[in-house]
């Protein structure tokens, strides 16, 4: 199908949103929270998005488009018979507005992604110098990284999942060139070596182990797959890596034993696998695992950033505890049932392979680096889960509209093969 071209206003919007996004800040009326700028921009997104597709009268669901849906659809499911009905209906609400914009507006103009990552790569650039600036108040503490993004990132992790898949998504920046006569300073803005570094850099000060976790492991992917003359090197690295965690396995077992941050994520996790055993098949609903895990708990399982009632507000002297299960997989398993781990699960596996196999038979690097940031998101949320985030969001649903896309991305078709 031909689509017809956005409208001017809806794609300013989109820029507008995008370029908003990493200095949004919540706001709390009540019981209620509305995050601002973003979900007003994104409303309105979401209105045009609605207004076009009226006048286009169809939109083709295919591949990842029905998958895609059939999770959003499963959670109004899930909602529908769920434990707590008002919590999971806003919940929901806010999950498929972000989809709906975000893979649903970038599935009908994919020619808006490459200035949307690089709008939205620069105004996170300004994130993480507010944030290096906070931080260096501090004299770079390790115990203030968690507080230094606030109050435009209330989590470390969430900050750091960020950047990292900004290291690979804006990578491919450098691959479009600029019109001839550009102004110098445009043409450092499209090349993303400053903001790379900035970000690398952030991630260390950042603290988030999951996040230097996940983008090592998809830096050695990304290595492997690029130069596959290497991987028998990186085979016996990554061997003697594993041997050398069995000899430590002990020493590294009592230092997990003693990090409150690990054996609470067990606690969660435990939790999890308790409630899906109770409700396999719908979960308790999307949004209730952070009040419906409280009696799930079992002594000697608890940690002392263990909470046994629901908190009421969010702030620096409850840092770290409640929230969700510290798991996409297992919250979707909890909340959602089996049907949506396994969408979930079928989301991940998807859209990490479509990108492998997309760039192995192109040989276009840009498949290959949206799979790998992809991939970082999907590794952390083994560990971490903030899709309900919208930053996260819009790079997660952006970059599965794009892998999935079945016309190339304009930035593929100019990216210059061998370039990485």
């Amino acid at each position: 199908m031909q689509n017809q071209p956005i409208p001017v206003w809806l794609a300013r919007t989109y820029v507008f949103l995008f370029a908003l996004l990493p200095w949004s800040v919540e706001i709390s009326f009540g019981s209620w929270r509305l995050t601002v700028p973003a979900e007003p921009l994104a409303a309105l997104a979401g209105v045009g998005l609605f207004a076009h597709l009226l006048r286009q009268k169809r939109w083709p669901l295919t591949g990842i488009a029905g998958l895609a849906t059939a999770w959003v659809g499963w959670q109004a499911v899930a909602a529908a018979g769920s434990s707590m009905p008002v919590v999971s209906g806003k919940y929901w609400v806010v999950e498929a507005g972000q989809w709906w914009v975000f893979f649903g507006g970038l599935w009908l103009w994919p020619a808006l992604w490459p200035r949307l990552i690089r709008v939205f790569t620069w105004s996170m650039a300004g994130v993480v110098l507010y944030t290096l600036a906070h931080h260096g108040i501090y004299h770079f503490r390790a115990d203030q990284s968690l507080l230094a993004p606030m109050p435009f990132f209330d989590d470390h992790n969430i900050y750091g999942a960020v950047l990292a898949m900004l290291v690979w998504m804006a990578a491919v920046l450098p691959a479009t060139r600029p019109p001839a006569g550009e102004g110098p300073y445009r043409v450092v803005l499209r090349n993303p070596a400053l903001s790379t570094l900035l970000f690398l850099v952030a991630i260390v000060l950042s603290t988030s182990r999951a996040t230097g976790l996940s983008l090592f492991v998809t830096g050695m992917t990304g290595v492997a797959l690029k130069y596959p003359r290497n991987r028998y090197w990186l085979g016996l690295a990554f061997f003697l890596a594993v041997g050398a965690g069995y000899g430590f396995r002990e020493a590294i077992a009592a230092r997990l034993a003693a990090d409150v941050s690990v054996q609470e994520r067990l606690n969660r996790y435990s939790c999890a696998l308790r409630m899906a055993a109770d409700r396999p098949w719908m979960g308790f609903g999307p949004g209730t695992f952070p009040f419906q895990y409280l009696p799930y708990q079992r002594t000697g399982e608890t940690t002392r950033i263990s909470i046994y009632a629901p908190l009421t507000h969010r702030g620096p002297d409850n840092y770290g505890r409640g929230g969700g299960a510290h798991s996409e997989y297992l919250q979707a398993l909890a909340e959602l049932g089996w049907p949506g781990f396994l969408l979930f699960l079928t989301l991940a596996l998807g859209s990490t392979g479509i990108g492998i196999a997309r760039y192995r038979q192109t040989g276009r690097v840009a498949w290959l680096l949206l799979a790998l940031g992809l991939a970082t998101f999907f590794l952390h949320g083994l560990a971490n889960n903030f899709l309900h985030d919208a930053r996260v969001a819009a790079l997660v649903w952006g970059g599965i509209a794009m892998l999935w896309h079945p016309s190339d991305t304009p930035f593929a078709s100019r990216t210059r093969k061998g370039h990485l």
